[in-house]
């Protein structure tokens, strides 16, 4: 959905050419996923997919949390975001206006050689100009 949504936004060939590609490769990857699924199915799988693992190791107070991360909230009427989930483990819980979970980083500055641009002004007597 990103590579489609960058895609509509660009007027680049190069970059339409690269995204098109991503968007044919996960069509496949899509259906790769869907055809092992009926697989599974065949082979008696009744139950989701994942493994029981992921509710020991993962945060599940986040595992059934829908983060919008969009303008407006109609994702919020999506069966994704509300009722239960199919696993039959949890409820869907939408969030409309996710915040970050720890702080902003602060990158390492770059060595002025290696064309970097770094917070304050390398040259003499230019700090503070743009």
């Amino acid at each position: 959905m990103q590579a489609v949504r960058l895609y509509e936004m660009t007027d680049d060939p190069g970059v339409k050419d690269t995204l098109s590609f991503m968007i044919a490769r996960d069509t496949m990857h899509q259906n790769q996923w869907l055809a092992a699924i009926e697989d599974l199915q065949s082979e008696g799988l009744e139950g989701p997919i994942a493994p029981s693992v992921a509710y020991e190791y993962g945060k599940n107070e986040y595992a059934y949390q829908f983060w919008n991360h969009s303008e407006g909230t109609q994702s919020a009427e999506g069966r994704w975001a509300k009722g239960p989930a199919p696993d039959g483990k949890g409820e869907f819980e939408y969030v409309a206006n996710p915040q970050p979970m720890g702080p902003e980083p602060e990158p390492p500055q770059p060595d002025p050689r290696l064309h970097g641009t770094s917070k304050t002004s390398q040259v003499p007597g230019t700090a503070g100009q743009a």
